[in-house]
């Protein structure tokens, strides 16, 4: 009967209303493999087919005079001292492109909905505050309208962008811009057009060099480089700037791996050395309280004795351990020996032939015969 049952319950389950199948929402990963890590990837490959001199790091290195154009992202100069070093290059004749956001290496374009970092922190990122306050240049709010039918699209194009065009004597090439920055300048060229003076790229000559800010990496990131006029503005660069010599993307961090690991977790540094003090204070002889040994471990003088005349004896050396009684001794004789024997003889007790014995036998026959002979020559000592 109950097996009954069971069959007819799972008759009444099987008929009952279809469920709607859930839908399934896919979200794009993106690039894989050198793309994941370098967003700069296909505008390298592409001036490396146009014949130009490239390459891409995640460090800064000793640029010399070969290196003509590094394309820099604003969150690389996070210290002061790194952004004295990029200015320093380009006083000698570099040439720096400067992104102020969506440079970072870690956003992925096709998942993330924001721009890049927006507004920095001067603290945060000291260095790229420290370049923008020597060129004068600032940078606020930007408002724009966006190209139309944005929201129906995704991935990488989901976000928000304008169609900036670049002026003619720097181009004239159709740019795409992301994000709220806007960028102004005291003493410079800006090389978009702007109503409120606000631009999404300036430009100033440093020194031999010359130094182009960017409000956005977006033209030379690896989905948008095929968009708008991209490849023909970062050519366009490549041949003001870069002509004669190299051209590097940076795309990694400024920070050295132990510059990271205080900045994320200094807690846990400082927590470290304090249970390492710690310790070094209960282990370290002399360095903590002073424990008592209990590993002192004490033997009679004979066996010493016994263990000094063996390795005496295995190296032929065994007179060493008699002679200065022997000396001291005979320091006291005022005669010929055969008197002197007697009366040791006489005040010590001990057998004539042993006392002359203890003198004159040379080399003893074993370690256990000098042992006797020590023992005799203390008794001649102490009579």
């Amino acid at each position: 009967m109950k097996y009954f049952v069971f069959v007819a319950l799972l008759f009444l389950l099987g008929c009952g209303q279809k469920e709607e199948r859930r839908k399934v929402d896919e979200i794009p990963m993106g690039y894989v493999g050198k793309a994941r890590i370098n967003p700069y990837l296909a505008a390298e490959k592409y001036l490396d087919q146009q014949g130009w001199d490239v390459e891409s790091s995640r460090t800064w290195s000793n640029y010399d005079d070969e290196t003509q154009m590094i394309i820099v992202p604003g969150s690389f100069l996070q210290t002061k001292g790194m952004a004295m070093r990029v200015l320093d290059w380009v006083n000698q004749g570099g040439n720096l492109v400067i992104t102020i956001e969506g440079g970072e290496p870690d956003r992925n374009d096709f998942t993330e909905s924001d721009s890049g970092m927006g507004a920095f922190e001067t603290e945060d990122y000291a260095g790229l505050a420290h370049v923008l306050e020597q060129f004068k240049i600032s940078s606020s709010q930007y408002s724009y309208q966006a190209v139309e039918d944005n929201s129906k699209n995704r991935g990488h194009l989901s976000r928000p962008w304008e169609l900036v065009k670049t002026k003619e004597e720097w181009g004239g090439h159709s740019l795409e811009f992301e994000g709220e920055v806007g960028l102004k300048i005291e003493k410079g060229r800006n090389w978009t057009q702007s109503e409120d003076g606000k631009s999404r790229m300036v430009g100033m000559n440093y020194g031999a060099g010359e130094v182009l800010v960017l409000a956005h990496a977006r033209p030379f990131r690896n989905p948008y480089l095929a968009r708008a006029d991209h490849a023909e503005f970062l050519d366009h660069l490549s041949g003001r700037y870069g002509s004669a010599g190299k051209i590097v993307f940076l795309y990694g961090s400024a920070n050295s791996f132990f510059g990271l690991v205080w900045k994320e977790g200094w807690m846990v540094v400082i927590a470290g050395l304090i249970l390492l003090v710690a310790w070094l204070w209960m282990r370290i002889p002399r360095f903590g309280p002073i424990l008592r040994d209990n590993l002192v471990k004490h033997q009679p003088y004979g066996e010493s004795l016994i263990t000094s005349a063996r390795f005496l004896w295995r190296t032929g050396e065994l007179g060493h351990l008699v002679r200065p009684l022997r000396a001291q001794l005979k320091s006291e004789n005022q005669g010929d020996p055969a008197s002197f024997y007697d009366r040791l003889a006489e005040e010590s007790g001990l057998p004539r032939y042993e006392v002359v014995e203890a003198f004159t036998i040379d080399p003893p026959k074993d370690p256990s015969h000098i042992l006797k002979v020590a023992q005799k020559l203390q008794v001649l000592f102490k009579r």
